[in-house]
């Protein structure tokens, strides 16, 4: 099917819409690639157009394409996923160097050492099998059924990024020793890069590099900058869209939403939503010229509210501008550009879940 967004209305931090000035989008078609899945947490296509897909049970697929009902030519489950509430087999990320290696991580809920933790494992992919590798990260991230969030990218620097939930325990995201509530930056095989910033309290680097999140369900790149965004779930109101950068402290669960005025060193959210909540969760930037004037934009799903939402940035702002896919295919997860510009979408209602690819029509 086709559709196209006019550039209808354009929410406030409330939540209240006013008229936008932005130019018409782009035309669009929407597909459902593949269906009958349980919460699909993560999605990403490799440079060969195979794409990999978590679901929080605890199974990894592969499949040949971004085609519709493309074939699965491999599977796993990942041993020992403890899935209950929010937890559970979360995100993934392909090695920078997949193309090559073949490597690729995911982060899992798993009991070790009795304790109940975030885990991230790295796995090999051969042309029907995937396989354990090695374990990069074992303990320090706390797995909880309540804000449990495990979202990872490589960035531009070649580093793995890994936004963390609190665990439903609020003070860990302003404890400087804990992996909860954080933006995490490490190398690939899980050592911590020496360039990462030295926190208050710490005589030394640690895989920290921002904190102060409460879920932090997105977390992406900006192509033309390289610059870290991370899309965090406020408490019944401010959710926000925060820029990353060393030692970067959000301010939760002391500071909600702007911090300007508080003199405590938090850091102001590029966006919040203000006194409302919409239940922020994955994001990505749209790229290629098929998005026309939305190229560059940042598209945020949200659970709560069930659509999808563009956003530009500016500097130290972001904007939001249209609502897409509008409670149409119920609570969206994830969000992630492919190779070819279009985008995919993720739901997350528990069964019967799908992914939706989004391409520009023109």
């Amino acid at each position: 099917m086709v559709f196209g967004l006019l550039a209808g209305a354009c929410a406030s931090g409330g939540g209240i819409l006013v008229p936008s000035s932005q130019p018409a989008g782009p035309a669009f078609t929407e597909t459902v690639i593949q269906s009958g899945l349980i919460v699909p947490w993560e999605v990403a296509v490799a440079g060969d157009g195979r794409m990999f897909v978590t679901e929080r049970p605890g199974t990894i697929s592969v499949f040949e394409s971004t085609a519709a009902m493309a074939k699965r030519t491999a599977s796993a489950q990942v041993s020992g996923v403890r899935a209950m509430g929010e937890a559970g087999l979360l995100g993934l990320a392909l090695d920078p160097d997949f193309s090559r290696n073949q490597l690729f991580y995911v982060c899992a809920s798993r009991l070790d050492q009795g304790e109940w933790r975030n885990q991230v494992l790295r796995y090999r992919a051969s042309a029907n099998e995937l396989t354990v590798d090695t374990t990069i990260l074992r303990a320090g991230i706390v797995a909880s059924g309540l804000h449990d969030v495990c979202r990872m990218r490589f960035g531009p620097d070649g580093k793995l990024w890994i936004a963390t939930g609190d665990g439903g325990q609020p003070a860990r995201a302003q404890d400087a020793t804990s992996l909860n509530g954080k933006v995490l930056r490490i190398n690939s095989d899980g050592t911590v890069p020496s360039d990462n910033p030295t926190l208050k309290g710490q005589s030394s680097p640690t895989a920290v590099y921002a904190l102060g999140l409460r879920n932090p369900g997105g977390l992406t790149f900006q192509p033309t900058t390289g610059t870290c965004f991370v899309v965090d779930a406020g408490d019944q109101t401010q959710d926000e869209i925060d820029e990353v950068s060393a030692g970067a402290n959000f301010g939760w669960p002391t500071v909600l939403g702007p911090a300007a005025g508080s003199n405590r060193g938090f850091a102001d959210p590029a966006w919040s939503s203000g006194t409302s909540s919409l239940g922020v969760a994955g994001a990505d930037f749209l790229s290629g010229p098929g998005w026309g004037t939305w190229t560059g934009s940042l598209i945020v799903a949200t659970l709560k509210e069930q659509d999808l939402r563009r956003f530009s940035i500016a500097e130290t702002h972001a904007t939001e501008h249209e609502i897409f896919l509008d409670q149409k295919y119920g609570r969206l997860r994830a969000v992630t550009s492919t190779p070819d510009g279009s985008l995919l979408v993720t739901t997350s209602s528990g069964s019967g879940d799908r992914i939706v690819k989004i391409t520009p029509s023109r």
